[in-house]
């Protein structure tokens, strides 16, 4: 039996949020007993494993056998379902994350692990920040700093260029395209921030390199967006509407449309177009253009309609993908209860 035992039963102990006296009392034993396996200095009796695999999740196989890309895919489950991390797991994931660095063969997937690791760490405090400035607000809501605070929690708007503006992702994204000139999405996220900042002459110029390199419905949804932007309405609906006229079979160039109504507070045209996009999407279809229905029916008011929508998502996130469990679901049920209550 092999010593590395010990840190793949502390490894999938981790991963199912267990303490060692939990792992311990179900295999009636003591928590003293489980930290010598993990430390190395005993094994468990082989006559332990089945039970220990079945409340561990895996194998008898698994135990021995717990590679590092099946500790990369559970640290990308954990991150991808949970909607708040253990200290346990989240130490474990990071300090497995950060050793692997040392491996060139992992290091990518590991760099982009240990970012969405810590987005989601910041994603879990905001949520708290949140909480937090809401009831702040109940007890003082002529404070300044709790409206800030409940600003900053929800990335919410500031009028204020100087904090405001996008001139660091801007600059960023310049040297990554001439770094990167044949990598289009690129010019997608520089087109984003430009527009953000209201920086349209040098959004036309990324455009046309963008059309350039990769031509599409992108032309006509960014064109309108620029015209928007600079206060010419008429040829921005023009700009969209002939982009799904010149792409009808393209389910994104319809959610594109869907999104350039929603700014406009145009909703009943949005949800015509966000149902299209869905309806031409292959399988397995994403979840976006019914999610943003949803939100619309919310903002109109509609909460049975949101609520119907919300339900189809879990559906499809079922029958599409599987999915039937974890923060993904939870996260819609958690909404459906909150919009019932309204309903009243």
């Amino acid at each position: 039996m092999s010593i590395e035992l010990g840190k793949k039963i502390r490894a999938l102990r981790l991963q199912k949020g267990m303490t060692q006296e939990e792992l311990a009392a179900k295999l009636n034993m003591s928590s003293q007993a489980v930290s010598k396996w993990e430390n190395n200095i005993t094994l468990p009796d082989i006559q332990l494993l089945p039970d220990l695999s079945v409340i561990l999740g895996v194998t008898i196989d698994e135990l021995f056998d717990l590679t590092d890309d099946t500790h990369l895919e559970r640290i990308g489950n954990m991150i991808g379902t949970k909607r708040f991390i253990s200290a346990e797991d989240f130490s474990y994931a990071e300090q497995f994350l950060l050793e692997k660095l040392k491996d060139n063969s992992k290091k990518s997937r590991c760099l982009t692990l240990l970012a969405q690791l810590y987005v989601h760490r910041s994603g879990e405090y905001r949520e708290l920040a949140a909480r937090y400035a809401k009831e702040a607000l109940l007890a003082a809501p002529d404070s300044k700093s709790n409206h800030n605070a409940l600003r900053d929690a929800e990335n919410g708007v500031m009028f204020d260029w100087n904090f405001s503006n996008s001139h660091k992702l801007i600059a960023y994204y310049q040297k990554f395209v001439q770094e990167h000139p044949d990598y289009w999405q690129a010019y997608v996220w520089l087109l984003n921030y430009l527009l953000a900042d209201g920086r349209c002459a040098e959004a036309r110029a990324v455009l046309e390199q963008l059309n350039q390199l990769h031509p599409g419905h992108l032309y006509q949804k960014y064109g309108g967006m620029i015209c928007k932007e600079e206060g010419n309405l008429p040829e921005a609906l023009a700009l969209w509407e002939q982009m799904t006229g010149l792409y009808p079979e393209d389910w994104m160039a319809w959610s594109s449309r869907g999104d350039c109504m929603a700014k406009l507070s145009r909703y009943d045209e949005a949800v015509t177009y966000y149902a299209a996009s869905h309806e031409l999407q292959p399988s397995p279809k994403y979840m976006d253009s019914f999610i943003a229905i949803a939100q619309i029916y919310r903002i109109q008011g509609h909460y049975g309609k949101a609520i119907g929508k919300l339900q189809e998502i879990i559906g499809l996130l079922r029958s599409e993908w599987n999915i039937t469990e974890g923060e993904t679901v939870d996260f819609y049920y958690r909404e459906i209860a909150g919009l019932t209550g309204r309903l009243s």
